[in-house]
């Protein structure tokens, strides 16, 4: 069973997570990460990847992912909640879907 982790993001503010991948070296591997507001919403709600600069990964023995939004990223983001996943990328090309969850965009009231 993959793990769940629930995400709460403040709209318009600086949001930073990281997840250590113990004994995991994930040199050269990319990840990527879609928000929808359900399972089977034909568009994503938001697109986080390495290519992008969402999100980084620190390869070594025990690798490190972090997800990073910047303060007007996060309030470009539509508030709500809906789901997610992550999935990691080998240079082989084998997938890995480490964690899922739902996420709660909440809302900003000062602008």
């Amino acid at each position: 069973m993959i793990p769940i982790y629930n995400l709460f993001v403040p709209q318009g503010t600086t949001y930073t997570l990281t997840a250590t991948f113990v004994a995991r070296n994930l040199t050269s591997y990319t990840a990527r990460m879609q928000g929808r507001t359900s399972f089977d919403a034909a568009s994503t709600a938001w697109d986080w990847t390495t290519a992008n600069g969402y999100l980084s990964i620190a390869a070594a023995t025990d690798s490190i992912l972090t997800i990073t939004v910047t303060a007007a990223q996060s309030a470009a983001l539509t508030a709500g909640e809906g789901v997610y996943d992550i999935e990691l990328v080998s240079p082989g090309g084998v997938v890995d879907r480490p964690f899922q969850g739902t996420y709660t965009i909440d809302a900003e009231v000062t602008r």
